[in-house]
């Protein structure tokens, strides 16, 4: 995947950039913490770092199974976006799931976010995939309906909640 081009203007004495770029081996461990980060948020609870970290490395070194963006700002991580490569039959082609949006809580309200998610819909349509989908938090999250509103912002229509079974 060819780099991605997105950088937001430095604001005020001293600030600092950032760009959104395809993430890099080097970036598992800020990428693993991020994740950890949002799980916590979402009321979850993280598996252990290192796996985290063992699937982030796996999802960045094999671009058959998703994309992983960062928002880079210097040596730190404004903010990752990781997606999963799917075929579903009502869907022409591929489509990616959003598995992970998160910006650190510094960077928020700083359009962050809404880069990586334009950067993933540029790749996905370089890529030739047909649709980029997301499910959204439970209905439990406090930060729910402000969620669904930076979809709706951002591209995105309501397809309806989303289930899941866990397979032992």
């Amino acid at each position: 995947m060819t780099r991605v081009a997105t950088q937001s203007p430095a604001v005020g004495p001293g600030a600092v950039g950032w760009e959104v770029r395809p993430a890099r081996a080097d970036d598992a461990p800020p990428v693993a913490a991020g994740v950890a980060a949002l799980l916590a948020e979402l009321g979850g609870t993280p598996p252990a770092r290192a796996a985290i970290e063992s699937e982030a490395r796996a999802h960045i070194g094999d671009p058959s199974l998703g994309i992983v963006l960062v928002a880079a700002a210097g040596d730190d991580l404004a903010g990752v976006l990781s997606a999963s490569w799917a075929r579903a039959i009502q869907v022409a082609g591929r489509l990616l799931t959003i598995e992970v949006l998160w910006t650190r809580r510094e960077w928020r309200d700083r359009g962050v976010g809404a880069a990586l998610v334009e950067a993933l819909a540029a790749a996905a349509a370089a890529e030739g995939a047909g649709r980029v989908e997301v499910g959204l938090p439970r209905e439990s999250f406090p930060a729910l309906r402000a969620t669904e509103r930076f979809y709706l912002a951002n591209g995105f229509e309501r397809l309806g909640p989303r289930m899941r079974r866990a397979v032992p």
